[in-house]
């Protein structure tokens, strides 16, 4: 029986690996768009591109906004006419550097766009490895929290007093 057993074992052994190469072969039949040269040429390479641009074009905007915030601290408001004129040609400043929004959303969606068919492919070859491992515990900060991904200032004032009080009673 012992000659059985092991002959059970290998042909186990031997289905798993079958397995193992299936599942290889399948990873590369849809990770072959991603490793297409052209995909990683001109799809990757745009889109870092338009987000590059997108910052760039973003801190254009800002530095035109406090650039005319800065001119209007300095008006002088004695010469009413003079001082309303001032201030209208940096308001139209400004609403002129608000106008970035409308370009930055177009390149960003077409980042967006990338980003997208590299995650469905990782999805669809992470469904058929199982749960991927976790990631590493990092004490980095994750930058700013994405609109309803935030605490609220109350919660956190309440930390931050609870804390004290512990510091305090410590102290």
């Amino acid at each position: 029986m012992a000659g059985k057993g092991k002959l059970d074992l290998v042909e186990r052994l031997t289905n798993e690996c079958i397995d193992v190469c299936q599942a290889v072969l399948r990873g590369r039949k849809y990770l072959a768009p991603l490793l297409d040269p052209s995909f990683r040429a001109h799809k990757l390479q745009r889109a870092l591109n338009e987000q590059k641009a997108a910052v760039g074009e973003m801190e254009m905007a800002v530095d035109r906004i406090m650039t005319s915030v800065e001119r209007i601290s300095d008006i002088d408001f004695t010469d009413s006419n003079t001082a309303a004129q001032r201030v209208g040609e940096c308001c139209v400043e400004i609403m002129e550097a608000c106008c970035f929004q409308d370009i930055t959303g177009q390149r960003m969606s077409q980042v967006s766009e990338t980003l997208s068919t590299v995650e469905e492919t990782l999805n669809f070859l992470s469904d058929g490895i199982g749960e991927p491992a976790p990631p590493e515990n990092k004490t980095l900060l994750n930058g700013p929290a994405l609109p309803g991904g935030s605490m609220e200032q109350d919660f956190i004032d309440e930390i931050l007093a609870d804390d004290e009080g512990k510091q305090e009673a410590r102290g």
